[in-house]
């Protein structure tokens, strides 16, 4: 799976794991949260997923 997500991606989708709203990772980062969520869309569209429970399932089922 890392081969499909950017590294930027990755660090999104784990922070998206622990909990964290796209508003939190966006202070975090320094980034918008409208940038946030085009990242989850394109994670989402590479991973063949629609939520953040898939999201879970498929990052910790690959490790």
């Amino acid at each position: 799976m890392n081969s499909k997500l950017s590294e930027r991606e990755m660090q999104i989708a784990m922070e998206c794991c622990n909990g964290k709203s796209a508003k939190t990772i966006a202070e975090e980062l320094g980034i918008s949260k409208r940038t946030i969520d085009s990242h989850k869309t394109n994670i989402y569209r590479k991973l063949g997923i629609s939520n953040n429970i898939e999201l879970i399932h498929k990052l910790y089922n690959l490790k």
